[in-house]
């Protein structure tokens, strides 16, 4: 089975993901109903996951490396911010705050700005850099309501800036900041640590899993799936962006961010507290399509990775 496993796409990631959403869609209180460690573990234990899968990066830092590291990585994030904004910008210019095909402006920012950083996290670990936890702050940004609230607050003449939460993205720094010293201090650190990186990965995808839900996907109808379709046509450019501009790592490190983060299923409430007399009444419908557009890009993401990884460097690199 595990062999089996392995041949999938990500599979250590995406087939306890697949396993969990549904397990999740079935039964949505079965982890109520057992509470207590397994609910901790198979749950809500995101967080703790994706500190320790950092941890583990950071200690395969070399502190002589962060700029390159930072060069490598921050180009791209940039690129997708710009044509971000240029697509969110002509979307309001064409079709205003209600949109059209039932996706609504707050929908349609949510979604482009947004990118996954634990998908992104897991896609490196399997086809790509193993000392990506080092940027997960810098993109977990990205997730969050910051910039999809600047633009919309600019675009609808509001400078309500409420509800942005730093907190979560201070709070990623410091497993780094430890496992950077760690590594650093004693390379021994760095041989016990590293390995872990693998073994968290079914975790991770299980917990990312037990966060979605399949009927509040569905609840979105053709919309969702719409949107998510045009969210990846739009932003496929990042994997030749990565490909032919950047030279990196033969298109993956773009696919790596060609999703859409759990994170930013709430993004669309942020707002609309934030600017409740614009978006109040479309914050439910976005909500949907967000969520269906995360479930549907954090499946197709890691197999567009592992496809152009192999072609690339061949099936007996995996």
């Amino acid at each position: 089975m595990f062999k089996k496993i392995n041949k999938v796409p990500a599979g250590m990631f995406l087939i306890p993901l697949v396993v969990s959403l549904v397990l999740v869609s079935i039964f949505p209180n079965m982890y109520d109903a057992i509470g207590g460690t397994t609910q901790q573990t198979f749950q809500m234990g995101t967080n703790v996951v994706i500190g320790l899968l950092v941890f583990s990066a950071g200690t395969s830092l070399d502190l002589k490396q962060i700029v390159p590291l930072i060069k490598r990585h921050l180009p791209i994030i940039l690129f997708k911010l710009v044509i971000s904004t240029i697509y969110i910008l002509i979307f309001y210019w064409l079709f205003g705050l209600d949109g059209i095909f039932g996706i609504n402006l707050l929908a349609f920012a949510c979604v482009i700005y947004s990118l996954n950083p634990a998908v992104a996290l897991a896609i490196h670990s399997s086809y790509g850099d193993k000392q990506f936890g080092a940027v997960y702050g810098i993109m977990g940004l990205i997730g969050m309501p910051f910039a999809p609230l600047i633009l919309l607050s600019i675009l609808t003449a509001d400078g309500g800036a409420a509800g942005i939460d730093w907190q979560p993205i201070i709070s990623i720094f410091v497993p780094l900041v430890a496992g950077t010293i760690l590594g650093n201090l004693d390379k021994d650190f760095t041989d016990f640590f590293v390995p872990m990186i693998g073994r968290l990965l079914p975790f991770l995808g299980w917990n990312l899993g037990a966060a979605m839900n399949i009927q509040s996907a569905i609840a979105s109808g053709l919309p969702g799936i719409l949107m998510a379709g045009i969210f990846m046509v739009l932003l496929l450019p990042l994997i030749p962006f990565d490909r032919y501009i950047m030279k990196q790592n033969a298109g993956v490190d773009g696919a790596a961010i060609w999703n859409v983060a759990g994170m930013s299923v709430a993004n669309p409430a942020s707002i609309a507290s934030a600017l409740p007399l614009v978006f109040a009444d479309q914050s439910a419908s976005a909500t949907a399509i967000v969520m269906m557009v995360c479930i549907i890009t954090s499946i197709i993401s890691p197999i567009v990775a592992q496809k152009l990884y192999v072609k690339e460097y061949g099936i007996q690199s995996l």
